[in-house]
Formats: structure tokens, C-alpha cells, sequence
């Protein structure tokens, strides 16, 4: 009796002691992430109509038309300072245009304005391992690289000056951000980007990037810096068609999924580097609609934000000058397939020594979205710990599992043996399938963290046209509303799919589960096509077969079961708009969500053809009488022109009967073959030759046209 009174006596103190615990870690609440809603305009809008980027043009001399008084300059510079000031998430976006400000235009700014901006950066916090409490997320591969920068020429400016959150000298901080710049170039050039492909994240890599090789003194590190700035690129030319950049990606939002009009927010910088070249051969074909021909002309003279225009501000001055090889790949007809190794996965970490609390493991980690699976979340406790970091709104929620109930438990054991919802927020390694022709692409992840939850991942896409592009998901949540959530509707997945692709083929398959994970807060019980029918020249829905013409390139999805529209949902179409308003008849109107309902697996087949090879008529006929298999238990034979492929959801891939490859080397293209952790990358295309040798920061072209 007395051992139960005892054990009782132990099980009520430590449920005591549970409830103080959680009751003191809900009083501690997070520190504001965005402004509040009703001090949002005065953040995000314009002075008097004139953005951002409008200042730093007007006071560069580049552009007049938006002329700003010395009220309205100091007004611009003071909301941005603010906003740095009270470190809402994304203040690193608006330090790359102050500092280029600063730099390019002080003779332009009175002295008012010259120390304003001066205290901004000395007051500023640039990592996770500096004092004070906020809600900025500095771990994506973006921002690592966007505080580190702004970090690094702050403490190059100001080398003497105490920095006051810090206590640090601007040298000390200098010498800091280097060890951060130089790990985040290294693993680039080893593993590629972890958000590899995004239209979305590319173009907060190329603000830093660009100001880094502008203004920092250290010529070695600049030289490295432009050979990372060419692997971006050679990664968007392998990846996009005449201008239209949509392809697979690690993290991509619904509007940057849907049609390179919607969302490719690096169009400018594309424009820059290649696409006024094409211009006239763009606009040449002859399958074009006028409405087409409308939409390129509008994508090809878009202005660059204030983030894109740091960027492409150095290629108008010759700072940053794309080697040809890769401008030669951009502007190709030929058709290609291309093989990329991106990013890292859990595994890849932990094989390469990457996991632990040195400043390059945590970025390799956490620049990966990785914080809860097994190799890595006694490493994420550990360093949000160390660093303070439970009011970050975040990663708020792991203070919780340092309550005292909780310290006999292995969360690594836990993490292996429980597939919890935010394993899937990690980016993973990505073995990127592409196929390019002279009018579209389509491209794939490859068997990528199949059944995991999904979080802003993009398996696969066809890029078809300025809108729209195509892709197909298993929405997050219940399969009703969600439509702008990350993970959501359009963004990410509920569950991910096996898909896999060869040439013009992609086979996606879904298998829908039963029950909820542990984060999960509903399963759709459905799957969808984003095929707005309006956009298309040409549209036949026939139970479970589409076929569709866009500008000459033609599109069969087949699927294993009846395939209806939802009527039209505004809702749903601003979860693809983001709140942009578009002209008319641009916008989604009328049917665009193609749904398939119920059962266990869900199979998708799209074969892409043009009309350069064949008529619309031969093409269906000849899709017609390819045979297809949809067997039991998520398996699908399928035979046509460009091969029989055999595809399973547990992992069979396929192709004339023998295994087909997984995991890609770094490169594998006509144009480029890389190993992962290089020594060198060499680009050919046919006309010139690149040389890229990181170590020895050395990039060289050659002309070998002859």
C-alpha cells in the first residue's frame, strides 16, 4: 500500500509539475512575426505611389519619372529602417536595397538619411546566435545567405564601429558572416541549392549574391561568389524554355507552380540575361495566339522589384557578365534530357559529417528545412536551446518538448518510429528528370520521399505556356479550403507521390491514406490536375482521358479513374492569384480544378507532343492505341513511342524492362557532367566552353566553335 501511495504521491508532483511547465511556456508568447493588419499598409505600401526600387532609380539617375522630395526620401528610408528595426521576418529582403543605397547614392542623401541607414545595420541582428527575441526566420537557404551578406558588408563599411546588439566590432562581424558565406558557397557548389529550382527563392538568392560581388573587397571570394551565381543560371537554362521558367522544385507556391505569368518572380533577371535575345524567336512561332503573344510581351518587359534589381543592376554595369556556355544552353532548340543531383537529404547530412552545432552544419541542416527527423532532431533541440530561440513563432513549439515529463525520451527513437507531418517540411535531395524540346519542357523529381507528408515541394510540372503550366497534387488538410495554406491546396502535398518520368512521360502516383498523422489536421480524399480549361486553344474531357492544345504542344493525361472539374471557386483561384490582380482575361475563370474522388491509388499519365513532330488528330490517335495497365495496388504498365514503362507507388521503375536510374550525379546532360563534391564543372554547349573551379576561384571561357 505504501509503494502505491508513494507512486501516486510521484505521478501527482510530476502532473503538477507538468501543468506549472506548460503554463509557464504559454505565458512566454511568440515575438511578433509581420506587422499587426492594421499597420501592414504602412510597411508594404508605396510613398505616394512610388516603390521601393523607384528610390534607388531616381537617385542613381537611371530613371527620372519618379522624382522623390527630400520628405519623401527620408519617408521611403525611415519604413524601411523601422521595419528592420522591430526585426518582423523578412527584414534581410529590405537591407540589400538600403545597403545598395547607401553605397551607390549617398552623395545623393542628406546626412539625416546617411544615419538612419548607419544605425539601422549597427542595431540590426544578423544570426540566430545574437541576443534579443524576434520572429525572423534565419535558416532557408535564402536568408542564410541574405544575413550573411548584409552582415559582412555592414562590418566592412563600419570595421571600427560597435555594433549594439552584438557588442561586437564591425570587423568581428565581418570575419563572422565570412565563415557563413564561404559554407553556404561551398555546399552549393558540392551539393546545388536545397530550394533547387524555385521561381520563388531564386530570386532572394540573387539580391545578396549580386551586392556581395559588387561591394565586398575580398577578390578571391568574389570570384567564388560568380561561380555560384553561374551554377544558378546554368541551373534555370537547363530548366526553362524559351523564357518560361516553371519547372520541379523543393519549394514553390501555388501562383509559382501554375504558369510562368503567375509567378516567376526571377523573370526580369531572366529577361536580362538572355530573354531579349530570343525575343524575335519567341514571338515567331506560328501556333501563337494573339492572346499568347500578349502575355510574352508583358512577361518580357517586367521591371525588376527592389530585390531583383539588385541583381540585375550588376549585369547593366558588366560587374557580373553570364558566361556564353550557359546563355548557349538558355537559347537552345535542340531537344535534351537533363539529370540533376540536388540538395541534401537527412542521410546525405549525416554521411557527410553535416549534422552537428559548427556554424556550416547548422546551415546545411537547417538551410535544408530539416528539423525534426531522425538523424537531426537531437541536433535541432540542442541548438534552438543553446541559442534562446523558443519565441521565435517558427520553432516555437519545440520548448515543449523540453518539458521535464518529457527528458527520458529519445526523440530520435521517437522520430524514426512516428512519421510525424513535419518530417515532409524538410527539402530533401532532389534527382531532378528534365526534358526539354524547342517549344516545351517537363521535369521530375524522381521517386522523391515517396508517401512523406509534403510541405511546399513540386513533384513534377510541364511547362506548357505563359498560363498555364500544369501540374498535379494530393492537397494538405481535408481537400476544402487551405487554398493559400503552405502546405495547402496548391502548395505542397498532403501525401507525396511516386512519380517518375522518361523523355516526354511523367506517371504520378498517389496513394490516399486512411489515417491522420501526428501534425496532420485532415487527409483529402481526392487528387487534382490544375488544368484551366479556358486557357487552353483546344480541350476534350472524356471520363478518365484529357486531351488538350496550347500553342502547338499538345497534352494527353490519362488517369485510373473518372476525372470532373469543380465549379468555379474565387477562393481557389486566389489561392493561385496570391491577391494579385490581374487583367481580366488573364485571371482563372470557369472550370480549372480537375479532380479525381476516392479510392486507394490514384494514377496520373501525361504525355507531351507538339506540332512539330505531329498533327493534334495524330496524336490522339496515337495515344489512343498506346497500351495501358492500371493493375491493383498502385501499379501502372504503360507502352507508347518513347518507351514501355513499368511503375509501382512501393518503388518499381521501369523502363523497356530495365531498372531505370534513381539518383543523379550532380550534372548528367549533353551540355554538362558533374559528380557530386567536383573538383571542377565544365559546361559545353556547342559553341562555347566553361571551366568552373571553386577551390582555386577560377572561371574561364572558351570559344570552341569551329
Amino acid at each position: 500500500m505504501i509503494i502505491l501511495y508513494i507512486f501516486l504521491a510521484l505521478l501527482g508532483f510530476v502532473i503538477v509539475l507538468t501543468v506549472i511547465e506548460v503554463l509557464v511556456l504559454v505565458s512566454q508568447k511568440p515575438a511578433q512575426e509581420l506587422p499587426d493588419d492594421k499597420d501592414f499598409d504602412y510597411y508594404s505600401a508605396d510613398v505616394n505611389g512610388k516603390k521601393f526600387e523607384d528610390l534607388y532609380l531616381y537617385l542613381s539617375g537611371e530613371k527620372a519619372e519618379h522624382s522623390f522630395s527630400e520628405d519623401e526620401i527620408y519617408t521611403m528610408l525611415f519604413k524601411q529602417s523601422e521595419y528592420m528595426g522591430r526585426r518582423f521576418d523578412c527584414s534581410d529582403f529590405r537591407a540589400q536595397m538600403l545597403f545598395k543605397i547607401y553605397k551607390d547614392c549617398g552623395d545623393k542623401l542628406n546626412e539625416k538619411c546617411r544615419n538612419l541607414i548607419r544605425n539601422t545595420f549597427l542595431d540590426f541582428k544578423y544570426f540566430m546566435d545574437e541576443p534579443g527575441d524576434d520572429s525572423m526566420c534565419y535558416w532557408s537557404e535564402n536568408h542564410q545567405l541574405l544575413f550573411a551578406v548584409a552582415e559582412y558588408l555592414a562590418g566592412q563599411e563600419w570595421p571600427d564601429e560597435i555594433f549594439r546588439n552584438s557588442s561586437m566590432t564591425g570587423s568581428e562581424h565581418m570575419e563572422k558572416a565570412k565563415i557563413r558565406i564561404d559554407a553556404w558557397m561551398e555546399q552549393r557548389f558540392n551539393f546545388g541549392f536545397s530550394e533547387y529550382l524555385s521561381n520563388n527563392y531564386i530570386a532572394e538568392d540573387i539580391s545578396p549574391m549580386a551586392n556581395y560581388i559588387a561591394y565586398s573587397t575580398d577578390e578571391k571570394s568574389v570570384e567564388q561568389m560568380k561561380i555560384i551565381m553561374d551554377i544558378l543560371w546554368l541551373d534555370v537554362a537547363l530548366n526553362s524554355v524559351n523564357n518560361r521558367f516553371v519547372a520541379t522544385s523543393s519549394r514553390m507556391y501555388g501562383n509559382n507552380k501554375a504558369g510562368n505569368f503567375y509567378g516567376n518572380s526571377i523573370q526580369a533577371a531572366m529577361n536580362i540575361l538572355w530573354g531579349k535575345d530570343d525575343e524575335k524567336v519567341i514571338l515567331s512561332n506560328p501556333h501563337l495566339s494573339d492572346s499568347e503573344k500578349s502575355l510574352i510581351k508583358v512577361s518580357l518587359e517586367k521591371e525588376p522589384n527592389h530585390i531583383v534589381l539588385c541583381f540585375n543592376d550588376i549585369v547593366k554595369k558588366g560587374i557580373y557578365v553570364l558566361p556564353q556556355a550557359i546563355k548557349d544552353i538558355a537559347l537552345s532548340k535542340e531537344s535534351f534530357v537533363s539529370k540533376m543531383g540536388c540538395g541534401l537529404s537527412p542521410a546525405d547530412m549525416k554521411s557527410e559529417g553535416l549534422i552537428g552545432q559548427q556554424p556550416h552544419q547548422i546551415m546545411a541542416q537547417l538551410g535544408a528545412e530539416t528539423f525534426t527527423n531522425p538523424e537531426v532532431i537531437e541536433n535541432t533541440l540542442k541548438y534552438i536551446k543553446n541559442n534562446k530561440m523558443y519565441r521565435n513563432s517558427f520553432i516555437g513549439y519545440f520548448k515543449f518538448l523540453n518539458l521535464t515529463v518529457f527528458k527520458p525520451i529519445n526523440w530520435s527513437k521517437f522520430a524514426a518510429k512516428v512519421n510525424i507531418m513535419p518530417h515532409g517540411i524538410a527539402t530533401g535531395r532532389g534527382n531532378v528528370y528534365t526534358y526539354r524540346t524547342a517549344l516545351y519542357s517537363m521535369s521530375t523529381s524522381v521517386c522523391k520521399d515517396v508517401d512523406m507528408c509534403g510541405a511546399q515541394d513540386h513533384e513534377w510540372s510541364a511547362n506548357i505556356s505563359e498560363t498555364p503550366a500544369l501540374f498535379t497534387t494530393h492537397p494538405a488538410g481535408n481537400g476544402n479550403g487551405r487554398y493559400g495554406a503552405s502546405p495547402g491546396y496548391w502548395i505542397g502535398n498532403g501525401r507525396r507521390p511516386m512519380s517518375v518520368q522518361n523523355e516526354n512521360v511523367n506517371i504520378t502516383i498517389y496513394k490516399l491514406p486512411s489515417k491522420k498523422r501526428l501534425g496532420e489536421t485532415g487527409i483529402a480524399d481526392m487528387t487534382h490536375a490544375f488544368m484551366p480549361k479556358d486557357f487552353y486553344d483546344k480541350f476534350e474531357l472524356d471520363g478518365n482521358t484529357v486531351f488538350a492544345s496550347k500553342n502547338g504542344i499538345f497534352v494527353a493525361l490519362i488517369s485510373n479513374g473518372e476525372l470532373k472539374f469543380k465549379p468555379f471557386d474565387a477562393d481557389s483561384a486566389n489561392g493561385v492569384h496570391k491577391g494579385k490582380n490581374f487583367p481580366d482575361e488573364f485571371k482563372l475563370k470557369g472550370e480549372f480544378d480537375l479532380c479525381r474522388f476516392g479510392g486507394d491509388y490514384h494514377i496520373y499519365i501525361t504525355e507531351l507532343s507538339d506540332a512539330e513532330k505531329e498533327t493534334f488528330a495524330e496524336f490522339k490517335a496515337r495515344i489512343k492505341k498506346n497500351f495501358v495497365n492500371f493493375c491493383d495496388n498502385g501499379k501502372v504498365e504503360y507502352e507508347t513511342e518513347s518507351g514501355t514503362l513499368s511503375v509501382s507507388y512501393d518503388g518499381e521503375f521501369n523502363v523497356d524492362g530495365n531498372p531505370a536510374e534513381k539518383e543523379f550525379d550532380r550534372y548528367d546532360s549533353k551540355f554538362c557532367k558533374a559528380k557530386r563534391k567536383p573538383d571542377s564543372i565544365t559546361v559545353d554547349s556547342s559553341k562555347n566552353r566553361l571551366v568552373l573551379d571553386f577551390k582555386n576561384a577560377k572561371r574561364y571561357s572558351q570559344n570552341i566553335f569551329n
